[in-house]
């Protein structure tokens, strides 16, 4: 794996892009510092140039080098003391030595500290700033295994790195703290009574956000984390239907249902099969399977899948934002 890491650390010092694991998905990592990288991977995801990156740093000693984290140093020091590495991203005034591309010509930059070991070793050892969103084509559903990113983008990249399935399975929870109070722009596992507990003050929770043009943290189009494949959902412990299914139809639980046969029978349509996220309805599993179920199901050319919202508390609240986002390009 030392191989491994060195290649990944040279090709990245060398203006090259590499797909590396984290706890949330997969990420495509470019020197944050070269404007000619990173504009590679908005070239091989074909995301737009108006849709911020990412910074993802080893530790908090590195934002001195890329922020004013210095005007925001109380809770700057409480979030990273307390969560990182891990899933968490705030939002910090940029220095100019961070390239406009990588913040979409804003004065702020998203900045995190994974708990990946193979990243973070990519990072010790290239000592560079990586510009990093997900692996995938933009607007696809996000990768949790390396096994998805070569199913997608996989042969543009040179260089992709192995860590297995991604822990959490669902992007960080992006919080602002350059607010006079610190606001949640993204859900992720990390939620907002955490955050204000360990800052000592309220937080605004999220509530869906829809940005249509020039967002200015990732996460918040209309249309994002898409299947292929028709996506409706239906309401938690309900089987009402906001639209008909088409062709051939899964259906998509949070946890598995206690009477199979009686759902097949209740409905008023055939589908080929069941499927759910989690046993047990445990929030953690299912965040870690989202993404992996709906590109298992994707891949699979069913004409729809039905997927059931999540109950709105906790994680649950990311997982819900997720999928709203999936489905929104079929909601007309």
């Amino acid at each position: 794996m030392d191989t491994e890491v060195s290649a990944a650390s040279q090709e990245l010092k060398g203006g090259g892009v590499v797909v590396l694991p984290t706890e949330t998905v997969y990420g495509l990592a470019a020197n944050a510092l070269d404007v000619e990288a990173v504009r590679k991977i908005f070239i091989i995801k074909g995301r737009p140039l108006n849709n911020p990156l990412i910074l993802h740093v080893l530790d908090s000693s590195w934002l001195k080098r890329y922020t004013h984290a210095e005007k925001y140093s109380t809770r700057v020091a409480k979030i990273t003391d307390a969560f990182w590495p891990g899933p968490i991203t705030i939002i910090l005034p940029k220095k100019e030595i961070i390239p406009n591309i990588v913040t979409s010509g804003f004065d702020t930059v998203a900045v995190r500290c994974p708990d990946h070991s193979l990243f973070r070793e990519v990072l010790r050892a290239s000592d560079l700033p990586l510009a990093a969103p997900s692996a995938n084509p933009f607007g696809y559903v996000s990768p949790t295994s390396l096994r998805q990113v070569k199913a997608t983008i996989g042969n543009k990249i040179k260089i992709m790195l192995d860590g297995g399935e991604c822990a959490v399975g669902l992007e960080s929870t992006i919080v602002d703290i350059t607010c006079p109070i610190p606001k949640i722009l993204r859900p992720g596992a990390i939620i907002a009574d955490a955050i204000s507990k360990v800052l000592g003050e309220n937080v605004i929770d999220y509530h869906t956000q829809i940005v249509s043009k020039s967002p200015n943290t990732p996460g918040q189009l209309k249309q994002h984390y898409c299947t292929n494949t028709r996506l409706i959902l239906f309401e938690y412990g309900h089987r009402k239907f906001s639209q008909n299914p088409v062709g051939r139809t899964v259906i998509l639980f949070m946890q598995k249902p206690k009477n199979l046969r009686r759902i097949a029978k209740n409905l008023q349509f055939p589908i080929e099969e069941i499927f759910w996220f989690s046993d047990d309805g445990n929030p953690n599993v299912i965040a870690k399977n989202l993404f992996s179920m709906l590109q298992q199901l994707d891949s699979a050319q069913y004409d729809t899948i039905l997927c059931e919202r999540p109950l709105r508390e906790g994680i649950g609240i990311a997982i819900d934002d997720r999928l709203l986002r999936a489905a929104a390009k079929f909601n007309g």
